[in-house]
């Protein structure tokens, strides 16, 4: 299906080109740009010819000259950013000596944006809300990238795991790895294949090639398909043809200041980017960029164990000092190997306690966990990122480019998911194709992802203490009740015996060292804790906007193929009967059109997507929006529109123990694997309840198992306003929402006898019977616990606001201000059939910044203070409330003319407030920097 598909896109690529050619009529046209104020001339200002793909940049005096090959009349656009637009019309052959002058606008609402209806549209009259970061608010930035500057948009969160793995989220539904928001770059979606999710800015664009980045938060599906059900982000970068020339910076600071979770260290960031056109026709660019760091640490302590709380397993509570004390079922948050186990099924781990199984309790009395190891001891906090990019263009005609176009991410860092998984050399590569033209696209690419040296830190704690630590726990309890100790007494002993031999392989030891390296060759696959993945996918697709041929209505249609390809060497998905991993395709088509009515004053646009995977049952998107203009500047919005999201390769196949309980794919390949029907599974809730009230009547069997799996689907309407006041000095931008799911995918937990230890039916012992349960909830029996995708009854609700004001109060200082509000209305209902509602988004946000580019000749500022509410974070890694916290960024930039550069001091959290932002992750501080970026088209 692959080579075939290939064939005829480049089939395709053969007939658009020999048709793209056209008659060689040669139009030339010089001249200059300047700045209408100052009479400077303007350097790197973009010229194109409007409707087409030809265009030219002004050099360092502002000259500019520009052949095109059809005959006037033309319209040539200018266009920088911080300047008005000016359109020029051409009337003859040869032009020169055109003296054009630009304005500096300090206005609103004269964004261009394109991702509301893939066609350019005025900010003012999206259909949606969108918000649009452009080159100037990346510059002027004071967190420590454009990538983190995204938390300021209004209604945006991000859940941070490390200084470089980041994940957005709007309206609700947050996660560490967001499988229902999506991400593109240049149109390159950038998921990793068998995460699928994106993996922050780990292979992405750095702050020098980024032209701008628009979201839309909400559903989109009508036009970019599945998984866009929360919203999309699209960065795009800067062409070789319009940002030409050198630039590159050196950003140099520290962080961990206060060494309250580590010593202060060196912050080092660099970047660079060239590009370099020839006669307007043949361009490139290469793209480099590298941080490192020591990261900030995972560091709470309390305690996620059932037996302390009483709440079920994962909800964390604070303990004395946040500390163990004198809990032996303790599990601390961000403390590894520290699993609940029980003294009774020593034997089953080693046979060797075999003749003295009848002196080592099961139950409550046999219950403990073994001391873990903080996250600190022995997870390297080292986080680097290497990214490269190139990409080569070419102009076929003034309306049609072809270009090709690779990057490549390495890194570092940690991610929080079941475990923290240390993403050591992970790399991720896309490459892509593409030909365009002002009407149409066509693309293919590839993404290719390699885990490298990953593994899952709980995992080596734990495997480490099961080889190690119980043995000698069972050896000290065994003593001390042979000298007539009580049961609490002799394990007391016990730990105190096992933690004094676990001074020989702590971390730091050699022992240690031997151990973790053994384990971090073993695949989880063959019981170590090496996670492998080498994932791929192939994905092809067009575009065509179809108004130029007709007036009536403005017409765009697209079509794309993708392929999965999974690979993980049985460590993350399972292994069908003959040992192989699942590939998989699914394709889409869409088509929107957009009729104005009253004079331009009304908009209508309707969309429609269907999309197919082979998996699962079509799907079918359609949004409908109005946009009426009134007194000129005043416009209202108002859209429905539903989306979907197909359940990810890891909710379909996964297959993975994380020590905690083992993760399984919704499928029947694994059902019938792990006899889920035939050895009676109950809840883990149900479990958690008949042990605390000790009746084998609360035992209940979660009836979803067997239920169809399916897509689950959002209805969004939404209304919203954006107008300008003031002498359009002020921008006013609202919305309401309210949304409902449908098949709410949601993950439940259960539990499963198995007295032997093994997958297979535990004959004789009979789950169902009346003894069976009694066992079960004593804990006289061994139980393995399971992660499970299931869809959710009826209709989850949730709704939500924001409201945004920029102010230009005279002089270049502008003042902003935002405030979101999101509420998931049917968290009881989700509770009630037993899921965890996992919607990890605080009710209240708000940020609120002051800026000015040039407060004085060449000085500029920029302060942005966020805050947000307290909130209950609930997922699989555990469940904890993420306390309120602010942060405050800013930067002063001093312009060098003379020498083409910028230098800029500043920092994010600047009054280095620690917080957390979901329970796992690591404690963030402050970033403080300082940055010198040389532009050789410096303006």
């Amino acid at each position: 299906m692959i080579r075939l598909f290939t064939k005829q896109f480049l089939l395709a690529l053969a007939c658009v080109v020999m048709v793209g050619y056209e008659a060689m009529a040669q139009t030339t046209i010089s001249g200059s740009v300047k700045d209408s104020n100052s009479g400077d001339p303007l350097l790197g200002v973009s010229i194109v010819v409007k409707n087409k793909v030809i265009g030219t940049i002004s050099d360092t005096n502002g000259d500019f000259k520009l052949e095109v090959h059809s005959a006037p009349p033309m319209t040539l656009v200018f266009s920088m950013v911080g300047y008005t637009t000016t359109e020029l019309e051409i009337t003859q052959e040869n032009t020169q000596g055109l003296e054009i002058t630009m304005e500096e606008t300090a206005i609103m609402g004269q964004e261009v944006v394109v991702s509301a209806s893939r066609v350019e549209e005025s900010v003012m009259q999206s259909p949606v809300s969108i918000e649009k970061m452009d080159v100037l608010a990346i510059k002027e930035t004071a967190a420590a990238n454009f990538y983190d500057a995204l938390i300021n948009f209004k209604g945006v969160d991000m859940s941070a795991q490390s200084i470089t793995f980041k994940s957005i989220n709007t309206r609700g539904f947050g996660a560490n790895g967001n499988n229902r928001f999506v991400q593109l770059i240049d149109g390159i979606d950038n998921v990793a294949p068998g995460l699928n999710f994106a993996v922050g800015n780990i292979v992405g664009i750095n702050d020098l090639d980024l032209e701008s980045a628009e979201m839309i938060p909400g559903a989109a599906s009508a036009l970019y398909g599945p998984n866009a059900l929360n919203g999309v982000l699209l960065m795009n970068s800067k062409s070789p043809f319009e940002y030409q020339g050198l630039s590159f910076y050196t950003k140099l600071g520290v962080n961990h200041i206060d060494g309250e979770d580590d010593d202060p260290s060196l912050y080092q960031d660099y970047g660079l980017r060239y590009a370099k056109a020839f006669n307007n026709k043949f361009a490139f660019k290469v793209t480099a960029s590298y941080l490192k760091a020591n990261d900030f640490r995972g560091v709470d302590y309390r305690d996620m164990s059932p037996n302390t709380n009483g709440q079920g397993d994962g909800f964390a509570v604070e303990t004395p000092d946040r500390t163990r004390a004198n809990n032996r079922t303790y599990n601390g948050v961000n403390t590894y190997g520290d699993f609940g186990f029980n003294l009774g099924f020593i034997p089953r781990l080693d046979p060797a306690y075999a003749a003295v199984a009848g002196q080592l309790p099961t139950g409550a009395d046999g219950a403990f966990s073994p001391t873990g190891y903080s996250e600190s001891s022995f997870v390297d906090n080292n986080t680097e990122s290497l990214k490269l990019g190139a990409a080569l263009h070419y102009r076929i005609t003034d309306n049609l480019e072809i270009f090709g176009q690779y990057n490549v991410g390495y890194g570092s860092t940690v991610y929080t998911a079941n475990d923290r998984f240390v993403l050591d050399d992970f790399s991720i590569w896309t490459a892509k194709l593409e030909l365009r033209s002002p009407n149409f696209y066509v693309r293919a690419y590839t993404t290719r992802e390699d885990s490298g040296d990953t593994y899952a830190a709980n995992t080596v704690a734990s495997l480490i203490n099961q080889n190690e630590y119980i043995p000698d726990y069972a050896l000290g309890f065994l003593g001390a009740r042979g000298q007539g100790a009580t049961i609490d007494q002799a394990h007391a002993a016990a730990r105190q015996y096992a933690d004094g031999l676990q001074a020989a392989y702590a971390p730091g030891t050699e022992a240690w060292q031997v151990g973790v390296d053994s384990l971090r060759q073993i695949s989880i696959f063959e019981g170590g804790a090496k996670f492998q993945d080498a994932s791929s996918m192939n994905h092809f697709e067009g575009s065509y906007n179809l108004s130029h041929l007709w007036d009536v209505v403005e017409l765009v249609v697209g079509a794309n193929y993708r392929k999965y390809n999974l690979n993980s060497g049985g460590t993350l998905f399972a292994l069908d009967d003959e040992g192989e991993e699942q590939s998989y395709g699914e394709y889409g088509a869409y088509l929107q059109a957009t009729k104005s009515f009253l004079d331009d004053r009304l908009k209508v646009q309707a969309s429609g997507r269907y999309d197919k995977n082979e998996n699962f049952d079509g799907q079918f998107s359609p949004r409908v929006s109005l946009v009426g203009t009134v007194a000129k500047n005043h416009n209202f919005r108002g859209s429905f529109q539903r989306g979907f999201r197909i359940p990810t390769t890891q909710d379909q196949f996964i297959d993975l123990d994380v020590q905690t309980r083992r993760l399984i794919g919704s499928n029947q390949l694994l059902i019938d694997r792990y006899n889920f029907r035939t050895n009676t599974v109950y809840s883990a809730q149900s479990l958690a309840a008949a042990r605390q009230s000790g009746n084998i009547e609360d035992l209940m069997t979660p009836d979803k198992i067997n239920d169809d799996f399916t897509t689950e689907k959002i209805s969004t309407f939404e209304i919203g306003y954006r107008g300008l006041f003031l002498n359009d000095q002020l921008m006013i931008d609202g919305y309401y929402y309210n949304s409902s799911y449908e098949d709410f995918i949601a993950e439940i937990y259960f539990v499963q006898a198995v007295p032997n230890g093994l997958k297979e039916d535990p004959a004789p012992f009979d789950p169902d019977s009346d003894a069976g349960k009694a066992q079960i909830v004593q804990g006289t029996v061994q139980t393995q616990e399971y992660g499970f995708d299931v869809n959710a009854d009826g209709t989850i609700k949730s709704h939500g606001w924001g409201l945004q004001a920029d102010y230009f109060v005279g002089g270049g200082y502008k003042l902003s201000g935002n405030v979101a509000y999101n509420e998931l209305l049917d968290d009881d209902e989700l509770q009630a059939q037993g899921f965890r509602s996992a919607y990890n988004t605080p009710k209240y946000t708000y940020n609120v910044g002051v800026s000015n580019r040039n407060a004085i000749e060449n000085f500029g500022f920029n302060v942005t203070w966020r805050w947000q509410q307290a909130f209950l974070w609930d997922s699989s890694f555990g469940s904890a409330v993420i306390p309120a916290f602010g942060t405050l960024d800013a930067q002063v930039s001093y312009k060098l003319p003379a020498i083409k550069s910028v230098v800029k001091l500043g920092g994010s959290n600047i009054l280095n407030e620690r917080y957390t932002t979901g329970i796992g992750n690591p404690r963030m501080g402050a970033i403080y920097y300082l940055q010198i970026t040389f532009d050789q088209f410096l303006n």
